[in-house]
């Protein structure tokens, strides 16, 4: 696998603190994801992982630290300004519309993109038309056909099969033409065949020339990620405990303590 990741840092975490009723959530974590990159953060069941996602993205605001993306400091900027530079994310636990169609939920992504104001949408103005059109042109061409689900566009989510739903999902993520994507737990509820798949689809939005977007992704099985990503932080009890590529980290004392079991059969169980 070539991906082509620059030394360039796109996303800065600089030791943040959050805390919860008097709970430390993460405790001075620190990372740096480069451009280009599939980054991936694992650790125990609340070791603080989409708690820093939610810091990254910005449904939480850090009480200590700072996070910079591409350069600025993002802070303090709310999820739909950093949405705006291109930060997008999917959910662990499905955030879809189930009572509409899988091309319309897809095109809730696409919105921060739109220019027309609010009554050029209401009177469907020329300008609001021609946007419309390339808005679904875009979703069509780029998103549709990337994630095969040609066959399901018409359809109302709420009676797709769970693996679908987790598609769809990522198909309205990448709606906003990214440059960050954020991932948590993209596998999980996912049978074998449709794992597989969903690895796949992030290479090919990871690696293809037209999308080249960095990934950080959350994810618990230990497979996928030791396949495809390029390096792995490791949180435990809302503290970094490791980072480094997939082989340093499967090899790390302490992660293995932490996280992967004692032994290697329990590390091939945990998958």
């Amino acid at each position: 696998m070539t991906l082509a990741v620059s030394d360039v840092v796109q996303l800065q975490v600089q030791d943040i603190d959050i805390s919860f009723g008097g709970v430390k959530a993460l405790r001075g974590v620190s990372l740096e994801v480069k451009k280009g990159e599939i980054f991936s953060v694992i650790g125990p069941n609340g070791a603080g992982k989409t708690v820093c996602l939610n810091c990254i993205n910005g449904l939480y605001q850090p009480q200590e630290g700072k996070i910079f993306f591409e350069g600025k400091e993002v802070t303090r900027l709310k999820p739909y300004q950093r949405a705006k530079l291109g930060i997008s994310r999917s959910f662990q636990k499905i955030e879809l519309f189930k009572g509409m169609t899988v091309l319309d939920n897809i095109r809730l992504g696409r919105h921060i993109h739109m220019k027309t104001n609010l009554l050029d949408g209401v009177l469907y103005l020329g300008r609001t038309a021609r946007e419309e059109v390339e808005h679904r042109e875009f979703i069509e061409k780029e998103i549709i056909d990337l994630l095969e689900i040609e066959h399901i566009r018409d359809k109302v989510v709420g009676m797709l099969p769970y693996g679908l739903q987790k598609r769809v999902e990522l198909a309205r993520a990448l709606a906003l033409n990214p440059k960050l994507l954020i991932l948590d737990e993209p596998m999980a509820g996912l049978n074998l065949e449709e794992v597989e798949d969903m690895a796949r689809f992030i290479l090919d939005v990871n690696e293809e020339e037209r999308w080249q977007v960095t990934c950080l992704l959350v994810e618990h099985d230990m497979g996928v990620v030791m396949d495809i990503s390029n390096r792995v932080a490791v949180l435990n009890f809302g503290e970094k405990i490791a980072e480094g590529t997939p082989p340093e980290v499967q090899d790390s004392p302490q992660v293995i303590k932490a996280y992967l079991g004692e032994a290697e059969d329990l590390y091939v169980t945990r998958r």
